[in-house]
């Protein structure tokens, strides 16, 4: 014979249930306006007059974030509703299409309408486009992030290798904002045999005659299947073996005449993350293709516009992805009871939140440098250095913020406890496998890191990271941070000692412990980033807190004999960490 629960029980779970509805109601529906950090780098970026102008769309598309497309990307990411291959129609004609559901397209319009790649039309833009990544990426990949990412690759490639008959027929529909008339682009250049070993790809181009080529072969991890322009890599016949022997190739889905070119989609993969973007293995049967750019240059282009391209974005995606966790991590935290208080005020909790809120910040700072840097490239205004600096920290840069993003995301379902492994409970779990596809996409860790070591040797890149972080701390003249740049200076001419000695190791000690000391490099530049953010927030009368996260971020990342028993400040620094979103 069952038995209702007693009133008190009853009480209790009704109580527990309020908590979690009004965790629920406390998440901002504007990502923009409730990130202070982000409007003052921008401002910082971009000058107090351009901010004005932009902050009001920014704002807008922080909004639409949150809600439009965070709720579509939510039903869009249950499994009954991921992409599916259809290879043929109702009456056998070949389509090789991708069939996504109605809520890709409601989370999409918006992100396209944004103008998020219209930006891209003029050179100078790269931190705003930055800004507008980094907010969408707070609802994950949700489908439409990489899109955006291989997009960006094209139009880039295009602009600077295109041939004028190329621009005019495939760049406009890569700037357009309208959704119904715009394409997206992908890159495909993996092959089964391959992976990181580019120069092992097998896939053949014969010269048609006529300016078009003809590719044959097999790409074996193709994200954005649905792509109307495929950008490709394949060998020239009788060209060089390895990757001095590849071309890049631009492959249009549909012919001038609207027929399908010869791809075939094999199947779509079933990855761990980013499941709403389809991902395939894909055959070329003679597929036309223009080349981009000189065939010699192809690795040169894929590296310099694609490679590069994709990784600076990948940390702003990672940026956008730990921000989103901070926001679940700490709106839960502040409504969520344990014995009688919220779970906040608990020491370990804040300690979690306080290492997620830094990292952000930490990833912010070195990716937004990296994105004022692009936009002084594109400009023309770039010196040799800037250049050389770029180079290295894009490679850098996305392997340590992706380890960072995976490892904090962690802790953000770490506060919520087993409710944080419940996919249906909050977007942790998706952001989490995501975040692990970041790690992987554009580059292995091991791969970045060996190709930061190479630079290093062959052009002798970190003396100019060096001397260009070295350059931003003498401009940092604020009393308040004196010490602070004292220790930083310190720091960077260990890490460049550090360096030194590597480099004059024999190659088997090199490799073996180059990854260890990419972290550090990585770790003190994005600390000189933060520094200078915090320089600018105190010379425009803006109480700043970023001396506190600094702080937190060298004794986690710097300090190898720190130890937080020992020092009286580390609760109530922790706590002036977390006192806000």
């Amino acid at each position: 014979m069952s038995t209702l629960p007693a009133p008190a029980t009853l009480a209790a779970q009704e109580q527990g249930r309020n908590q979690l509805a009004a965790w629920k109601q406390a998440v901002p529906d504007n990502f923009f306006t409730t990130d202070s950090n982000l409007q003052r780098v921008l401002q910082m970026y971009l000058g107090e007059a351009t901010y004005q102008t932009v902050a009001g769309r920014l704002s807008e598309f922080g909004f639409q974030v949150a809600t439009i497309i965070d709720e579509a990307a939510t039903i869009n990411d249950r499994p009954e509703n991921h992409p599916r291959l259809n290879r043929w129609d109702g009456i056998g004609q070949r389509t090789e299409e991708v069939e996504f559901h109605p809520s890709y397209h409601i989370a999409g319009r918006p992100v396209y309408e944004s103008g998020i790649l219209t930006l891209q039309e003029h050179p100078g833009n790269a931190v705003l486009q930055s800004a507008y990544f980094y907010l969408l990426s707070q609802a994950g990949e949700m489908g439409h992030v990489c899109p955006i990412v291989c997009t960006m690759g094209l139009i880039r490639t295009l602009q600077t290798v295109g041939s004028e008959n190329l621009q005019q027929h495939y760049l406009p529909s890569l700037l357009e904002s309208d959704y119904d008339r715009k394409q997206v682009a992908s890159q495909y250049l993996t092959e089964v045999q391959g992976g990181s070993d580019v120069g092992a790809n097998a896939v053949v181009a014969e010269n048609a005659g006529d300016g078009s080529w003809r590719l044959t072969g097999e790409k074996w991890f193709c994200s954005v299947a649905n792509a109307d322009q495929m950008l490709v890599t394949a060998r020239p016949l009788h060209a060089p073996a390895g990757t001095r022997g590849l071309g890049v190739f631009l492959v249009p889905r549909r012919l001038p005449d609207g027929s399908l070119n010869r791809i075939y989609l094999r199947r779509l993969k079933t990855k761990f993350g980013t499941r709403t973007m389809a991902t395939a293995e894909i055959d070329f049967d003679h597929a036309v293709a223009y080349p981009l750019g000189n065939l010699e240059d192809g690795i040169h282009i894929v590296t310099e516009l694609v490679l590069n391209t994709s990784r600076w974005a990948n940390a702003l995606g990672s940026a956008g992805l730990l921000r989103r966790a901070y926001v679940e991590a700490w709106t839960f935290a502040q409504h969520r009871e344990a014995f009688g208080h919220a779970i906040a005020d608990y020491p370990l909790v804040a300690e979690a939140l306080a290492e997620i809120k830094v990292d952000t910040a930490a990833i912010l700072a070195s990716t937004m440098h990296l994105s004022h840097l692009i936009d002084r490239i594109d400009m023309g205004l770039a010196t040799a250095e800037e250049r050389g600096v770029h180079r290295l920290l894009v490679n850098i840069n996305k392997y340590f913020t992706s380890v960072q993003a995976s490892l904090s995301i962690r802790r953000a379902q770490e506060v919520l406890g087993g409710n944080g492994a419940i996919e249906d409970f909050s977007i942790l779990p998706r952001l989490y496998r995501d975040a692990l596809v970041f790690e992987s996409w554009e580059g292995s860790h091991n791969v970045l890191c060996l190709q930061a070591l190479r630079d290093m040797q062959k052009y002798r890149l970190h003396e100019q990271l060096f001397s260009h972080l070295e350059q931003m701390l003498t401009e940092i003249t604020a009393h308040d941070l004196y010490d602070l740049r004292l220790t930083i200076t310190r720091m960077l001419d260990e890490t460049r000692q550090r360096v030194d000695t590597l480099l004059t190791a024999d190659p088997g000690f090199q490799q073996s412990h180059i990854r260890r000391l990419v972290d550090q490099l990585t770790a003190v530049t994005q600390a000189v980033c933060l520094l200078s953010e915090a320089a600018r927030e105190l010379t425009q009368a803006q109480t700043s807190a970023k001396a506190d996260w600094l702080e937190f971020f060298l004794n986690r990342y710097l300090r190898p004999n720190y130890d937080p028993m020992q020092d009286p400040d580390y609760t109530t620094r922790i706590q002036r960490i977390t006192a806000e979103l």
